[in-house]
């Protein structure tokens, strides 16, 4: 017993105190302690008043009850109710569109009368929103709430079809070609096109030309739909202007709670959504002239093994950036290089497109960062590819080739244009008439694979007399051919006036050349069946391989390919090498036709 009337407590009487204490008692540390939901509380024996566990117990118990029901609290209002996420969120792009509208009307006061009105929508969206939040319970979101977009679509597409024959205005009729428009003219304070076309008599010649008067506005309405994605293009430009085009980067942290607790994620966050509006850029670039229509089917077919493949084509677009799922793809892809069902350097142009998808995604600001597994400049997405000897045609079998092609004059003119030319089937039947000189006998051509490079030479090859002989006479006996719009300007053309050779988007590609070629390669397979099987296209790298090898000509190959050069010297001395090029024609012509046996 102390002097101040107290009792030193023992470990026996914490012991008796335990009975009905709800918390557990540290004595070493005086403090009451319990975990409740994964939550520690502990609270010391001063802050309930007293110094021992007997004094207190009860204090400690009542602290317990109170904790526990503000977690319990807490918890509840955390735990959100049946459709109050999907709520939220559509709370928070309601906010963001008044905002978006806002910032238009301060910067353009022009578009007051059109927003106006439509802020005030949004504002009674966002009050109801609000309302119906502060119900216990909530009905599934409404239609009428769910809509992202709240301007008219009508009047959003005739704002595009006036920008888009804005354009047309200010590009000065780009609708007719520069050669059929031979003025422009004021009437009646109305603008013509004044069109030159040249009249069919009936016995099927033709006259002289006479002129047809188009009004502007007439031409233009008529046109503005075959200018292919130029309505898509302003129509896309003006949601931009209006704040309707949100960026995946842009939905907020509430987006992903939605992902997390399982609710189906909107079209225009699917993957799928976003790889169909790649696949349809690709088409209107492929339109516009600047990716082939060859290279768009390869893109198709290789955005297509990776959709057949993905696990998440129908989730969340921001997966495809993760660096698993980047590997995942890279693995699929190297076992079936294991397998043998496809090769490596296949495999590399598969991925290749799969990178490019993912930047497209990035530009378009769908995703927020490019991934920085793709960044690094090294070899761990590629597939290493040893390089091989190139298969060339041995030269007796080129003789052999070109012999049986004499009942054939022209499939004989094809394979010596590529002989003496270097020209594969896709040059040969896109030749110009102005690219050939039939004074000179000189074709000045300019590869049209690269042809929009700096660096692609424009070569002049001379003709050997055969070739020359061939192609004169199939120019003439052209003139007995149909005449078709389609091959006006072409050097070369089918018997029925069709092109030799043709590719677009819809029908795909045609090839006369390489199929009379494979018709006579199995005729001579047939006959002997030693023969070996030739594609067209090894011509080319037959006759670039001797040049390569040759002694006083090695270098040319690239200029004779049509090919950028891969120095500087190459580069600086063009001239001197299409000078060079012709004595190494002449010393091809008498390889191939072996003059010096």
């Amino acid at each position: 017993m102390l002097k101040s009337g107290l009792t030193i407590p023992t470990q026996n009487d914490d012991k008796r105190t335990m009975g009905d204490a709800l918390m557990n008692w540290e004595a070493g540390r005086s403090r009451w302690r319990k975990k409740y939901k994964n939550i520690w509380l502990q609270v010391s024996a001063s802050e309930l008043g007293g110094t021992t566990a007997t004094d207190t117990k009860l204090a400690a118990n009542q602290w317990l009850k109170e904790k526990k029901a503000e977690i319990d609290k807490e918890l509840i209002l955390k735990t959100p109710r049946p459709n109050e996420l999907e709520y939220r969120a559509e709370l928070e792009n309601i906010q963001s569109a008044i905002k978006s509208f806002q910032l238009v009307m301060r910067s353009n006061p022009d578009s007051h009368s059109m927003l106006a009105p439509n802020i005030e929508l949004l504002n009674h969206k966002e009050r109801l929103l609000k309302q119906t939040l502060q119900q216990k319970e909530l009905p599934p979101l409404d239609d009428f709430l769910r809509n992202p977009i709240y301007v008219s679509l009508e009047s959003i597409e005739g704002v595009a079809v006036q920008d888009a024959k804005q354009v047309l205005r200010e590009r000065r009729y780009p609708v007719l070609a520069d050669h059929e428009v031979r003025s422009i003219k004021m009437v009646d304070g109305k603008e013509y096109i004044v069109k030159n076309v040249v009249q069919k008599n009936r016995d099927g010649s033709y006259g002289n030309r006479k002129e047809i008067m188009h009004e502007v506005e007439d031409v233009i309405d008529k046109r503005l739909n075959g200018i292919i994605g130029l309505k898509d293009k302003m129509r896309a430009a003006r949601k931009r202007e209006l704040g309707l085009v949100s960026n995946e980067s842009d939905r907020g942290q509430m987006i992903q709670i939605l992902k997390e607790a399982g609710i189906d994620v909107a079209e225009s966050r699917k993957l799928d959504y976003h790889i169909g509006r790649f696949l349809e850029a690709q088409k209107q670039e492929c339109v516009r002239g600047n990716i082939k229509p060859g290279r768009l089917r390869k893109i198709v077919s290789a955005i297509g093994t990776y959709t057949e493949w993905s696990p998440i084509i129908n989730g969340s677009v921001a997966r495809i950036g993760t660096k698993e799922h980047i590997e995942a793809y890279h693995s699929f892809l190297a076992k079936r290089i294991s397998d043998g069902a496809i090769k490596k350097r296949y495999a590399n142009d598969l991925f290749g497109e799969f990178k490019a998808l993912i930047n497209w995604l990035v530009t378009e600001e769908i995703l927020k960062d490019y991934p920085r597994c793709l960044q690094l400049k090294s070899t761990r997405y590629r597939f290493a590819v040893v390089r091989q000897t190139p298969k060339v045609i041995p030269l007796p079998v080129v003789r052999k080739i070109l012999e049986a092609a004499t009942d054939n004059p022209r499939l004989k003119l094809f394979v010596l244009l590529t002989l003496n030319c270097g020209f594969g089937a896709s040059e040969i039947g896109q030749l110009q008439k102005d690219e050939y000189d039939s004074a000179t006998g000189r074709i000045t051509h300019r590869r049209y694979k690269t042809e929009k490079s700096d660096t692609v030479p424009t070569v002049v090859y001379k003709l050997w007399a055969e070739t020359k002989e061939l192609l004169d006479q199939e120019i003439a006996n052209r003139k007995n051919y149909p005449a078709r719009p389609h091959s006006a300007k072409l050097l070369l053309a089918n018997e029925n006036g069709m092109p030799l050779w043709s590719e677009s988007i819809d029908k795909g590609k045609s090839d006369n050349i390489t199929s009379s070629f494979k018709r006579l390669i199995e005729k001579l397979r047939k006959i002997d069946s030693d023969f070996p099987p030739i594609s067209y296209y090894r011509f080319r790298k037959t006759v670039s391989t001797l040049i390569f090898n040759s002694e006083d000509f090695t270098g040319l190959e690239w200029l004779w390919l049509g090919h950028a050069p891969s120095t500087m010297a190459g580069q600086s001395y063009n001239a001197a090498a299409n000078t060079r090029l012709d004595r190494c024609i002449e010393w091809l012509h008498g390889e191939i036709f072996d003059v010096n046996a």
